[in-house]
């Protein structure tokens, strides 16, 4: 990866998929679906990636954040960093609290 001269990945983002969430009000709209529906795929792409990696990229977490418990999580898939941002839609600010208490 190295040789396509790119810092670090971002892994995941949203899934067109609509796997656990079936059954649900607006469950079949279109587009990309984010949040806790995403956390463990999300923490899979993530393990993956470290393996293949081998720490020569930093891997930033994305998917599912919901919770201090969850970027740990995410952090010890191989993550180096997390970005959250439908946890803090539904969560606020103190989910940045909660994260940071968690990583400590």
């Amino acid at each position: 990866m190295l040789e396509h001269k790119i810092d670090g990945v971002i892994a995941t983002n949203t899934t067109l998929s609509r796997d656990g969430v079936q059954g649900m009000e607006h469950a079949e709209e279109t587009g990309g679906l984010s949040g806790g529906p995403v956390r463990e795929k999300s923490t899979l792409v993530i393990q993956q990636l470290s393996q293949r990696l081998q720490g020569t990229l930093p891997i930033i977490g994305v998917g599912g954040i919901l919770s201090g418990a969850d970027a740990v999580e995410k952090v010890a898939s191989g993550a180096s960093l997390v970005q959250v941002y439908s946890g803090l839609i539904y969560k606020g600010p103190q989910l940045i609290r909660d994260i940071c208490k968690a990583l400590g």
